[in-house]
């Protein structure tokens, strides 16, 4: 059978074969090519306006792919903790006291959501949360500050595996709850990002679904909260299915369900794309955004069927050099790795060019990146110098560095599904060997990759860090006192002055003293090559002509105001 596309290829060439044309072909022609002509905007990645207006209706399935099948749905947990996971289930199955207001970007300020309001002390200490009345749970049970204080408790609990997200609570002094619709939260010291973060980072859950031992909730595969849809199944290694929660407190959701679809191999995800079956296609490969933008018939499926979404995103990707190595204890070293990275190969050969440089771990559009940092160049003779000076030489002759009859030769552990760094590692591995360093790559599994970082089972590594506001605290991905499992500070960094720096951020109120101290840190962070930092990795989706409401921002698609055009229903 010949396929569709195959099928119009031959009806085109058909066509260009007859000798005469009347009128009415010659403009259907030529209405066919302007269609097939991607818009400045499709190109681009702007969505239309037409997208958000309308009537919204009720109805319909939407489908969209992602790039990963989590550990487990507890976002309290480190190990399921993921970030795709997290923006998927956030505003759909879980919800918090309050949300960022994705209309007010680039701020994004608060706006109440389980909370109806809140009062901050004059001092910063105390906190008082008025819940909202007549919120249910998906198993039926009241929402009341109970759940509040044990959602609270569970992750302070040192016991468990929450560390990614608890030292933003760990100078909480007490939490009481003098009625059920009342939380009060007093601090033993002031922290400039606190009650924002403990109204918008803790997921509600219920107080009974969280007794017992961590790690085997029930609720880690099949996750109980109070928003709009319910968890319905998990078929394991294939998708997640929500369904519209009747009982929803708010404004009921337009689409009848939703279904997550796990397709790792990028090949397979772009075959399952061009048949239709995503409504909302994410994390799109570079080669395949840039291979659909030609105005050709077999493009027709993407620049007709579907609206492009690039979008700067509060993320950065990262290469990490496990400091508890002894080749990678050395700053000297670490700046001589950054000089052997190609980064303009990258970006021609791989990113595409769009992925822009960073070398700051704070929002790229934001105010708190140094603009006078820039990237370390690429120059081999560099990295030599610095190598050499560290102690590093091939005193053998057998083309690798060693010192003190120790090889320079590691492994640099990968997320078997990443298509950038499965293209990425043999390039720099290349690089590494022209100077004298072994580099052998191990692809580990999604579902066990974070434990090997989180347990600093690795010698390289390379991950992104994604953040859903635009102020972010870097204290339990930098301070030492957050290495291995105490934090995030997976690479074992150590620095007093940068300690003191993030100390300090925590107390500061004054923003503008704060964006200074913030730009100290990055300085010191680059200075000492903590990471050797990639890109912003912008937002690459496509959405399905007809679904309608979608708008990208820092929060993620607001899927509680999606809805699909009645022609567009499933």
């Amino acid at each position: 059978m010949v396929p569709p596309m195959r099928r119009l290829a031959l009806v085109l060439l058909v066509l260009a074969a007859c000798p005469k044309k009347d009128a009415a072909d010659a403009g259907a022609s030529q209405g066919a090519a302007q269609a097939l002509t991607p818009t400045r905007a499709w190109l681009d990645g702007r969505l239309p306006a037409e997208v958000t207006e309308g009537t919204p209706v009720k109805g319909g399935t939407f489908t969209m792919r992602v790039h990963v099948e989590p550990a487990g749905l507890n976002r309290l947990h480190d190990q399921m903790a993921e970030g795709t996971m997290s923006r998927y289930m956030a505003g759909t199955i879980y919800e918090s006291l309050a949300e960022l207001d994705r209309d007010t970007h680039p701020r994004y300020d608060l706006k109440p959501l389980l909370a109806q309001s809140w009062e901050e002390s004059a001092d910063h200490k105390t906190l008082t949360i008025h819940l909202r009345k007549g919120v249910k749970f998906h198993d039926g049970s009241s929402f009341t500050s109970r759940d509040v204080k044990a959602v609270a408790d569970v992750v302070r609990n040192p016991k468990n595996a929450t560390k990614s997200i608890a030292s933003s609570f760990e100078d909480v002094e007490s939490i009481t709850t003098p009625d059920e619709h009342t939380v009060v939260v007093k601090w033993k010291k002031v922290y400039y990002l606190a009650n924002r973060n403990l109204l918008t980072s803790l997921p509600m859950m219920p107080a009974k679904a969280l007794e017992g031992d961590f790690d085997t909730l029930a609720i880690n595969r099949a996750p109980i909260g109070t928003g709009p849809w319910r968890f319905v199944s998990w078929e394991t290694g294939r998708a997640l299915t929500f369904t519209r929660f009747d009982g929803y407190w708010g404004q009921p959701a337009w689409l009848d369900q939703i279904v997550v679809r796990f397709v790792k191999d990028e090949t397979v995800a772009a075959q399952l794309w061009e048949k239709g079956e995503f409504d909302l296609m994410t994390r799109i490969a570079p080669t395949v955004w840039r291979s659909i933008e030609k105005p050709d018939p077999s493009n027709a499926w993407a620049i007709r069927g579907y609206h492009r979404v690039r979008f700067t995103d509060n993320s950065y990707g990262w290469v990490g050099w496990n400091e508890a190595r002894p080749f990678f204890a050395d700053k000297k070293v670490r700046r001589a790795l950054a000089h052997l990275y190609p980064a303009e190969k990258v970006a021609r050969n791989i990113d595409l060019d769009l992925e822009p440089p960073t070398t700051c771990p704070f929002y790229s559009e934001g105010p708190s990146c140094d603009p006078e940092v820039k990237p370390i160049p690429y120059d081999p003779a560099a990295a030599a110098r610095l190598l050499d000076e560290a102690g590093w030489k091939d005193s053998n002759g057998d083309g690798v560095r060693d010192r003190e009859g120790d090889p320079f030769q590691f492994t640099f552990a990968s997320n078997a599904y990443s298509v950038k760094m499965g293209k990425l590692l043999p390039l720099l591995q290349e690089e590494l060997r022209k100077a004298g360093i072994a580099m052998d790559i191990e692809k580990v599994e999604a579902a066990t990759y974070i434990k090997r970082l989180r347990d600093q089972d690795y010698d390289a590594c390379s991950l992104n860090w994604s953040n859903f506001d635009p102020i972010q605290d870097n204290y339990a991905i930098f301070h030492s006192s957050q290495t291995g499992k105490n934090g995030s500070n997976w690479v074992g960094y150590q620095n007093p002055e940068v300690d003191r720096l993030l100390e300090q951020i925590r107390a500061e109120f004054d923003d503008a003293r704060r964006i200074e101290l913030e730009r100290a840190v990055h300085r010191a962070l680059f200075e000492d090559q903590v990471y050797l930092w990639l890109t912003n990795r912008p937002m690459l989706d496509a959405v399905k002509v007809g679904v309608m409401g979608m708008k990208p921002s820092l929060a993620w698609y607001d899927l509680r105001k999606v809805w699909r055009a009645p022609a567009a229903k499933q």
